[in-house]
């Protein structure tokens, strides 16, 4: 099956950030929390964050350092907090249909506003992405019917430049978590090329093959705890 998507990389400069929870509690979903404002179920779901890490740089690139603390406004509370001056803060991500076009991406960024926060929107990059992938029903209605009570199986992905891969990966994992999800079991996927060579040769020897740099391990799982390498 063939998936569209919008890809995204913004870059932010924030002449003073703080320790804000919105940006560094659950890093991986900060871009979705700033994209919506309350929860929004499934639409909030479609936005799949690519930037797992958020490490604020100065100008030239280096890691920013704490500048110093001060008060700060957070949930109508008067807090403490450390902050750094003049960092930059760049989150990549794909929209797989959240309802938000194109134009209202660029519209929510350029509000240049996070909380209490003030930045300037130094980079605004958009692609539209059509990626081939397996259909994730049918792959589901596979794992399903392995699992007992997990399964393991590789999926082989094109060679795609990496914001591509990145956002095939996310729709995969986003659509078989929802469907194992409502099966009351569990997903786990693991892409070979950022697994250590132990983890990545222990699989391979699990389904007797070797991977590439497009494999990823998708395991299926009836409870809930996560499954060891």
């Amino acid at each position: 099956m063939v998936i569209e998507a919008d890809f995204y990389r913004v870059r932010l400069r924030f002449k003073r950030l703080f320790a804000d929870p919105s940006i560094f509690e659950d890093q991986g979903n900060a871009a979705q929390r700033y994209l919506f404002s309350r929860d929004t179920g499934d639409k909030a779901v479609s936005i799949y964050q690519i930037t797992s890490d958020i490490s604020p740089t100065d100008n030239v690139g280096k890691a920013s350092e704490v500048a110093g603390t001060a008060r700060y406004v957070h949930r109508k509370r008067v807090v403490r907090s450390e902050y750094f001056e003049n960092a930059n803060v760049t989150l990549e991500y794909s929209d797989f249909g959240s309802g938000i076009s194109p134009t209202d991406h660029h519209r929510l960024w350029k509000k240049q506003k996070w909380g209490r926060m003030s930045f300037d929107l130094e980079e605004y990059h958009h692609e539209h992405l059509k990626i081939e992938i397996p259909d994730t029903a049918e792959l589901f209605e596979m794992l399903h019917a392995r699992a007992d009570p997990t399964t393991l199986v590789d999926v082989e992905l094109p060679e795609l430049p990496e914001n591509f891969f990145r956002s095939a990966v996310g729709y995969l994992e986003t659509r078989l978590k929802q469907l194992a999800g409502a099966e009351h079991q569990a997903i786990e996927i693991y892409v070979a090329r950022d697994l250590l060579l132990e983890e990545k040769q222990a699989l391979e020897k699990r389904l007797t093959r070797p991977s590439t740099q497009s494999t990823i391990y998708i395991i299926l799982s009836r409870a809930e705890a996560p499954t060891q390498l």
